[in-house]
């Protein structure tokens, strides 16, 4: 089943997909190209947008009786598309340009790398707590694969030297993940710790009574970690960026390519074919992997438990400092039970 439709600019796709033998309900959102001298107020538009979602989330949490079977509308993941072509006018620019004058970041130029502080930078950072963003870089059919592993470089050295994580998120999971993982074996080595102590000479325990440590609680659910959790100290999403993971790279099919009787999916040109699915060509399935394989259970917990969940906790704040500014009697009245005490000598609960 698929079906698009239009909401508010955005071009709404939904399919129903199988992922490792799952059908889920995948909704994607396109969203309008943005614009240098507009951005600002596209990027409003569009937080207002990932945050309207956490709005129909908090909406449906709130009734007393709740919808069975709803449908999960947040935006898990963004892909934010990056033009070769303008990734290389930035080089230029910034080469022209010194980023720093008398220490102080220039104002004829804000490129830092390959990515422009006042666009690129400012889309990663506007999204930052809201949801989780992979930088990827679009016409890989355009460029040869020395440049775009050049451009790959450069994008991953501006992150680094603005600061920015696109993966942060992940990584926030994995290593609270890690830190339980740390905890069950202390508590397993405590535990064999204390079995040799009771069995051990002098002690007032006999065989008889020693704890065996080697049993195993049936009714305890074993936890399955991810092949991507296996390092606590050091940051996974590094890992990722070290693998290639950010950014990745694309290539869009011909749209004439899309009948099955013009031939397979992809971009044919009088010298050579190019094809999305081709690992040497683009990371188009790779993308998909780590988004539907890898990522998926990560990106959707990050939504829930952080990027929600913040978001709540500084709703149902407003929430309350608008209810005391609009009744400030209210403040006065306790609302543990304590009584107040009134000018008449009786009390008030």
């Amino acid at each position: 089943m698929q079906s698009t439709k239009s909401y508010q600019g955005f071009t709404y796709h939904y399919q129903e997909i199988e992922v490792i033998r799952e059908r889920i309900g995948l909704t994607l959102w396109d969203s309008p190209g943005l614009e240098k001298g507009v951005v600002d107020l596209q990027l409003r538009e569009l937080t207002n947008f990932v945050e309207s979602k956490f709005e129909e989330t908090f909406a449906e949490e709130m009734k007393v009786v709740r919808s069975p079977g709803v449908r999960d509308t947040e935006i898990h993941c963004i892909f934010m598309i990056l033009d070769p072509s303008r990734l290389d006018t930035n080089m230029q620019t910034g080469l022209r340009a010194p980023l720093t004058v008398t220490g102080r970041i220039s104002k004829e130029s804000r490129i830092l790398g390959a990515l422009d502080e006042d666009f690129d930078l400012q889309v990663l950072r506007s999204f930052q707590g809201k949801t989780t963003v992979v930088p990827i870089i679009s016409k890989a059919d355009t460029v040869t694969a020395a440049h775009m592993a050049y451009l790959k470089q450069m994008i991953w050295q501006s992150l680094k030297q603005a600061g920015l994580d696109p993966l942060e998120a992940l990584n926030v999971i994995d290593n609270d993940d890690d830190k339980l993982d740390e905890e069950d074996e202390n508590d397993l080595q405590a535990q064999e710790a204390i079995g040799e102590d009771i069995s051990a000479p002098g002690s007032a325990h006999t065989d008889d009574s020693t704890i065996p440590t080697d049993r195993k609680n049936d009714d305890e659910p074993e936890r399955k970690t991810p092949h991507s959790r296996n390092l606590s100290k050091v940051s996974i999403s590094s890992q990722m960026m070290d693998g290639g993971y950010v950014p990745m790279s694309i290539l869009s099919p011909d749209q004439y390519s899309l009948d099955p009787k013009n031939g397979p999916v992809g971009r044919r040109f009088p010298w050579g074919f190019a094809d999305p699915y081709n690992a040497e060509h683009c990371d188009f399935v790779k993308l998909k992997d780590a988004v539907f394989n890898e990522w998926r259970d990560e990106v959707r917990e990050a939504s829930r438990e952080i990027f929600y969940e913040r978001w709540r906790t500084n709703r149902l704040k407003r929430q309350a400092v608008a209810r005391v500014a609009s009744n400030p009697n209210q403040s006065r009245k306790s609302s543990s039970g304590v009584p107040i005490q009134l000018k008449s000598g009786k009390s008030r609960y």
